[in-house]
């Protein structure tokens, strides 16, 4: 059992999901505890649901941006404290860490959401980055490197797929 007493013994391994990459449910219980806060009253202060706050915080399911952002408000931390960044982070990463949705981006941009999620993934280029790294909230030079971070994701996971004879 935790040191807070709240019954909590282990913390399960996290299910692949659309979620934020890197997010550390044993952290989100620990600050939690910290601050002496049940799963309801953190649930409360972060307008999210209890249940979405009990599942996270035993590894069922990774938070959205969104909800890792709203959580990380009401302990009075990071997104990155909560989900750290190992390397460069792609465009879905920054985008979740201001908890914003590709619809948010397409609207800002002018495109469609599809076209959001082709060009976080490296598909496609822009033709106006400044317009792109604005919706982001960062400079041109950190979305061109998130931008590329994505595109060599994606080619990593197709060069996986090849080496597994095209099945994941």
């Amino acid at each position: 059992m935790c040191a807070c007493q709240c019954g909590l013994i282990e913390v399960g391994a996290m299910k692949r999901s659309s979620g934020v990459a890197g997010f550390r449910s044993s952290r989100l219980h620990e600050l939690r505890c910290q601050a002496n806060l049940s799963a309801d009253q953190l649930a409360a202060l972060s307008g999210i649901s209890p249940e979405t706050v009990r599942r996270v915080e035993k590894g069922d399911r990774q938070p959205s941006g969104r909800v890792l952002r709203a959580l990380a408000a009401a302990l009075d931390t990071s997104t990155e404290d909560l989900a750290p960044m190992s390397g460069t982070p792609t465009l879905k990463r920054l985008r979740q860490d201001k908890g914003l949705t590709q619809r948010e981006i397409a609207t800002a941009v002018g495109v469609s959401p599809q076209m959001v999620s082709q060009v976080e993934r490296g598909v496609y280029g822009v033709s106006r980055p400044e317009q792109w790294a604005a919706a982001y909230g960062v400079s041109r030079k950190r979305w061109q490197a998130a931008w590329e971070a994505g595109r060599e994701e994606r080619r990593e996971r197709a060069v996986g797929r090849r080496d597994r004879g095209g099945i994941e």
